[in-house]
């Protein structure tokens, strides 16, 4: 496709910029995608089989220093069956921010009881669900950059 007001090498540079943008998405995407699908597995696995008990926010002293540099934070501890104390960091405890003492529900594998997750829709669906759509999203874009890089050319 050529265009007498315009100097070939624009033409040159709108492929390879669609290209790169399109190998870009698509590398992303997939990777995204496969992480999203790995997490829903994980997710699925644990409520088929997993064990649901009740958790309580505690304040721990076994992670890293907050930005503001205090060294607790809330963590959720459950007791699993066999009467082990487990400490589960929430994956979305920033939505919400739980207070010491509060409780919420949990699953978790009666295999590896550090495989667990609270049973809330942040940790349930939105954990696997950011990653899967987002992967969707830009396997997309990138398709579609692709098919600009094909007619560009």
């Amino acid at each position: 496709m050529t265009n007498p007001t315009l100097p070939s090498a624009v033409f040159a540079a709108d492929t390879y910029v669609s290209g790169m943008l399109a190998g870009g998405c698509l590398a992303a995407g997939a990777v995204l995608t496969l992480l999203g699908t790995w997490q829903r597995t994980i997710v699925k696995g644990l409520v088929a089989k997993g064990k649901r008990t009740t958790a309580t926010a505690v304040q721990s002293k076994l992670h890293t220093p907050a930005p503001d540099g205090s060294t607790h934070h809330v963590v959720w501890r459950f007791q699993t069956e066999d009467g082990t104390f487990i400490e589960h960091e929430g994956l979305a405890d920033a939505l919400h921010h739980p207070a010491e003492h509060d409780t919420a529900r949990v699953i978790y594998d009666p295999e590896d009881p550090h495989n667990a997750r609270l049973s809330t829709f942040a940790e349930r669906t939105l954990a696997w669900a950011l990653f899967f759509y987002a992967g969707i999203t830009l396997l997309a874009v990138g398709v579609i950059a692709l098919v600009v890089a094909a007619i560009v050319s």
